[in-house]
């Protein structure tokens, strides 16, 4: 055995070599572990015959086609596999492998990652669980401040107006905090159902904007729509599409200055139907493109404080995944953005 051969049988990562026909080529010590078969005898057998994985599958099937690597995220990029009867967790990649400018076979390599599952999964319980227990004393807190500026238990000061005030605001800002942590964990671990039925884009559309039509026309910002009159109905929990609706156009005004403009548009391409979100706002440098759909990040600027956590845009992303479609952002400093999310179009 040469010295490449015995660093690849050795790799801490499973390797699975596979040919343009989706048959197994090769596997290392770790593959034949994970997979429990030899790779002499796994040798020749198609991919899903061994590997019980549509998701790797469609991956592979994807690599062959455009001859590149997989558009991997951290969701399709994790795969979820039964192990001797135990469920494992494994990150992957999958590279094409080329001779001669020929694609000839797809290395995937699968990372055990199940330790840092059961971690993140502890953690979305705390989260869980302290969003919860956070949510009535908050709640109480609020009634009571409500009482009191009613003035049912004595005239107040101006003063004592203004505390109360401060302490109501601070109140509602951790309450959402406590509500946005609940769903998030919730999404994260299949607890919200989604309730899926036909729903008409319009309808949604026109109850996002109505809940925020008084805000943009205090700060003097013009809401459009752009919706082509034959849009097919898509298969959607309509409440919760309404809330990602809510929570772009949301952003979008808390970011655009005074005179500015959102316009909501939707098309349909294929079986998927595409909402944008576009404003006149100050942009997105690029390099917080795919990190702002993360949890808790936000974008630092004086002259637009975000008074939010850093969930809004993670929920926006679970809810939208779960309906099996997919969120992105185009913008540059100055420039605007453009948000989009896809989400399929109903068969009935």
């Amino acid at each position: 055995m040469s010295f490449y051969e015995t660093i690849y049988t050795q790799l801490p990562e499973a390797v699975i070599l596979t040919d343009k026909l989706y048959r197994i080529v090769s596997l290392n010590k770790k593959a034949e572990e994970i997979l429990g078969v030899k790779e002499a005898d796994a040798q020749g057998i198609k991919f899903l015959e061994l590997v019980n994985s549509p998701q790797i599958y469609s991956l592979l099937e994807e690599t062959l086609l455009f001859s590149r690597s997989p558009n991997l995220t951290y969701e399709n990029s994790t795969i979820l596999l039964t192990i001797r009867d135990r469920k494992k967790y494994f990150k992957l990649s999958m590279v094409p492998i080329f001779f001669f400018d020929e694609l000839k076979f797809v290395l995937t390599t699968l990372t055990d990652i199940t330790m840092l599952k059961e971690i993140e999964q502890i953690k979305t319980d705390f989260f869980a669980t302290a969003s919860h227990e956070f949510r009535t004393p908050l709640t109480s807190i609020l009634m009571g401040v409500g009482i009191i500026k009613t003035g049912q238990l004595g005239e107040l000061s101006p003063r004592g107006k203004e505390i109360l005030e401060a302490i109501e605001e601070d109140c509602a800002r951790l309450l959402k905090l406590s509500n946005n942590l609940l769903d998030l964990s919730r999404l994260e671990t299949g607890i919200i159902a989604m309730e899926m039925e036909d729903a008409s884009v319009y309808k949604m559309i026109k109850a996002a904007l109505g809940t925020l039509k008084l805000q943009a026309e205090k700060r003097n910002i013009k809401l459009y729509t752009k919706l082509p009159p034959d849009l097919p109905l898509v298969k959607a929990d309509i409440n919760k599409i309404i809330w990602v609706l809510t929570n772009l156009v949301g952003n979008a005004l808390r970011y655009t200055n005074e005179g500015g403009s959102i316009t909501v548009r939707a098309i349909r391409k294929g079986t998927r139907l595409f909402c944008s979100v576009i404003d006149t706002g100050k942009g997105i440098p690029a390099e917080f493109h795919e990190r702002i759909f993360q949890k808790y990040i936000q974008i630092k600027d004086e002259d637009f404080p975000s008074g939010g956590a850093g969930l809004g845009l993670t929920i926006c992303k679970e809810i939208v995944e779960a309906h099996g479609g997919e969120i992105w952002v185009k913008s540059k400093p100055g420039k605007g953005s453009i948000f989009t999310f896809s989400i399929p179009v109903s068969r009935s």
